[in-house]
């Protein structure tokens, strides 16, 4: 995902609390959501209601195989723990979701204000051959852009934004029977579906994408990388793009689907000179995955600071502190549609 700052007159005065829903409706996902996973507090006191009516009888010795499970801990559930977080984490899962990830970009732009984009991403598996499978994410970016100048005289300011910023979908064609090491090569594209041009570049675009990951018990790491050109290299400042994301991750697996990480987005704009090129965050994060009825669900949290290197100059520019959110649908009961 590849932040946007570009420069326009559209103003939109909407754009403030939109962006204050999208984030309040994500904390009310992250809230909400794990009481969904319990069972209803009626069904709950009936069932108390009916122990109470019944006679005590005597606890009945346990079985060979329950005395074996008891003797041997917590082990399986820790395992089914560890398997079901590294199926959410591994971005080449070939299971329907969607994503939804949300950076808050603070002291962004010359006024130090702060931009948010939620980023949406429906996630659509296919199987080609009974030796590879296509995963595809279309990373739609929903973007807040806050005042980047103030007028001056006859000169205008740039005012605050909202709306739709570049799609960039994602094609990973991997194998269909990894083992604890895989790997994804495909096409990434750059959509000119920018709702104003301080949101986005308008140019047809595209490049490379790959990814490497393994898996060692609780342990998945990996990384992606990208790289995008769009527009012609002739055209003027701000109105071509040519940028490097290299997306490493690592996710330790606890007990009770908790887990640690660290996934930062490392960007390189080449169109601007090498000293406001790099951006490279340092932070890190924490989360859970858990089951909801027939769907599983990650949720995660990170924060980032971003000061290490120079303000990245061009569509790059990311402030200096991120927070990011993360909510993932994940279904594993859907039905993964197949060409053969």
């Amino acid at each position: 995902m590849i932040v946007l700052q570009r420069i326009g007159r559209s103003p939109n005065r909407w754009g403030g609390w939109m962006a204050g829903f999208f984030l309040t409706l994500a904390a009310i996902l992250v809230l909400a959501t794990p009481s969904l996973a319990q069972a209803p507090p009626e069904k709950a006191d009936n069932v108390a209601a009916k122990k109470k009516k019944q006679k005590p009888v005597s606890t009945p010795a346990l079985g060979p195989s329950a005395a074996s499970r008891a003797a041997a801990g917590p082990a399986p559930s820790q395992a089914s723990d560890t398997a079901q977080g590294t199926q959410a984490q591994n971005p080449l899962t070939p299971l329907w979701g969607v994503i939804n990830e949300n950076y808050t970009n603070f002291k962004m732009g010359p006024l130090e204000k702060t931009q948010n984009i939620l980023v949406v991403e429906p996630v659509i598996p296919l199987k080609l051959t009974p030796d590879w499978n296509l995963v595809t994410r279309w990373n739609t970016p929903i973007t807040y852009m806050p005042r980047l100048a103030n007028p001056m005289g006859p000169i205008p300011g740039i005012d605050p934004d909202f709306g739709l910023s570049n799609m960039e979908p994602q094609f990973f064609f991997t194998p269909a029977h990894p083992g604890s090491f895989t790997f994804a090569v495909g096409p990434v594209l750059w959509l000119p579906t920018a709702t104003d041009k301080t949101l986005g570049i308008n140019k047809w675009g595209g490049g490379p994408v790959v990814v490497a990951l393994t898996t060692q018990g609780p342990l998945l790491a990996g990384f992606l990388a990208q790289n995008i050109w769009a527009g012609s290299q002739s055209s003027l400042p701000g109105q071509h793009v040519n940028s490097l994301l290299i997306e490493p991750f690592v996710f330790y697996n606890l007990p009770d689907g908790w887990f640690v990480t660290y996934r930062p987005l490392i960007t390189a704009d080449w169109t601007v000179d090498s000293h406001h090129r790099w951006t490279v965050p340092v932070g890190g994060g924490f989360g859970r995955v858990f089951p909801v009825g027939d769907m599983v669900m990650d949720v995660h949290v990170q924060a980032f600071y971003n000061g290490l290197t120079a303000p990245a100059a061009g569509i790059t520019n990311v402030g200096k502190w991120t927070s990011l959110l993360v909510v993932h649908f994940l279904f594993p009961g859907a039905g993964v549609p197949s060409l053969f």
